[in-house]
């Protein structure tokens, strides 16, 4: 069990930093279709009890070396003990390329290990140590994982009341917009540049509001405050309430269709707002959407459970104070 604890963490190690990248797409990108093809005929051929990976030269746990050495020790796995390993280092992936690079850092880490243990580092505190934090943080692991997976069991119960709950947050308005510079770096007095842009955005506002063109409304505006360039498109495509930040949001879903904002002063821009259409997104259009989200409210609760009444007390004389946030 320990060796088989501490072999699989310190693969998966290995693994990610000699074989970060790999994954299907690209070894299909690499493999002609037809070797490909063949190769996995070949594969399905091999049973799951079948031998795939021998490792000569180490001796398996049942077994001790001869005095001569552990070159008649030989480390046998099965197909289906390998892909266990591999679903364990590398979750979700089986290219060849991944394969082969798996094998062989196995084996060079069943060599340390034997080589570890003969010169008594299996006994050491240091390893004791190690071995204590792999437990820890593999037990951990393994128990979120498991939290994680109850967690995305998600009912149409559920997602019918978070929608219906929630109903807002799935709302979309169209929009178009006026967007005026509040600075100009070719005049000398920002200030006062400034107030101008801020006085035409209010009179094109209130234009806007009376039905005139946007586009054209925006061009007469850049032409009243001296610059030459092609305004921005004034079409803005479709927003939730996430995509803007909160205070427009509130002001811009306040509004039916065919009504204007206020002109909202942002960082570099007074900007102001058209919608043109607003609708609710149905629920199936949402729906992964809400499972992510149920999900997400569910993990978060289910750790809470477990770390909400469990709280650490520091020496601050060793620690010193707690960093800011």
């Amino acid at each position: 069990m320990v060796r088989t604890f501490i072999i699989v963490a310190l693969v998966g190690a290995a693994l990610a930093q000699t074989h970060p990248s790999v994954d299907n797409s690209q070894t299909a990108a690499l493999v002609a279709p037809a070797a490909a093809k063949n190769s996995s005929e070949s594969v399905a051929t091999v049973a799951p009890g079948d031998a795939v990976l021998t490792i000569h030269g180490v001796c398996p746990l049942s077994r001790n070396p001869s005095p001569a050495g552990a070159e008649d020790c030989a480390v046998v796995l099965k197909r289906q003990q390998f892909e266990d390993l591999m679903k364990t280092v590398a979750p979700g992936q089986s290219s060849t390329a991944l394969k082969h690079s798996l094998a062989k850092t196995y084996t060079d880490l069943l060599a340390l290990e034997s080589a570890a243990k003969k010169s008594g580092i299996d006994t050491s505190p240091q390893f004791l140590e190690t071995m204590e934090w792999l437990r820890v943080r593999t037990l951990a692991d393994l128990y979120r994982r498991s939290l994680e997976k109850e967690s995305s069991a998600v009912s149409d119960e559920e997602i019918d009341q978070y929608y219906r709950e929630h109903t807002s947050q799935f709302e979309e308005v169209q929009l178009r917009r006026i967007v005026l510079p509040r600075n100009n770096f070719s005049v000398s007095d920002k200030e006062e540049f400034e107030k101008k842009a801020f006085q035409v955005a209010t009179d094109i506002r209130e234009r806007a509001a009376k039905g005139e063109d946007v586009d054209q409304l925006q061009q007469d505006a850049y032409k009243v405050l001296g610059f030459d360039g092609v305004p921005p498109a004034s079409k803005v495509g479709n927003r939730r309430r996430t995509g803007l930040t909160p205070e427009v949001s509130n002001d811009v879903f306040s509004l039916s269709p065919g009504e204007i904002s206020k002109v909202e002063k942002e960082t570099y821009s007074f900007i102001i707002y058209k919608v043109e259409e607003k609708r609710t997104q149905p629920k199936q259009r949402v729906k992964d959407e809400i499972v992510r989200e149920i999900s997400k409210q569910k993990l978060e609760t289910a750790l809470k459970s477990v770390t909400g009444n469990v709280h650490a007390e520091l020496n601050e004389k060793y620690f010193g104070a707690a960093p800011e946030q």
